[in-house]
């Protein structure tokens, strides 16, 4: 049973990334901004967190390996949308004394 579970999620985490991703793009397409580019990008962490599982599951990464590469990932989404937040009130000529 637990051989089956995790295909399942794997493929369900899967297909909702690739909905997600590509909703970000057709709003960064319409956009245009950095922002909105940071967005995307942090929603792709998402799809490459279910590559890192796919790799694990078939053995192509080690246990080590996948903590390490989901951890980085974790980081990497957390530093794009700060990114994409900084910027956005850059671009709207926000600044930290106006809050």
């Amino acid at each position: 049973m637990a051989s089956v579970v995790l295909p399942v999620v794997l493929g369900v985490a899967a297909i909702a990334a690739a909905l997600v991703i590509g909703v970000a793009l057709a709003a960064l397409v319409q956009r245009r901004s950095v922002p909105y580019l940071l967005v995307t990008l942090a929603f792709a962490t998402l799809l490459a967190r279910t590559a890192v599982g796919v790799a694990l599951m078939t053995e192509t990464v080690g246990p080590a390996l996948h903590h390490t590469l989901e951890h980085g990932l974790d980081a990497a989404m957390a530093g794009l949308v700060i990114a994409a937040v900084y910027t956005a009130r850059r671009a709207r000529g926000v600044t930290d004394d106006d809050a």
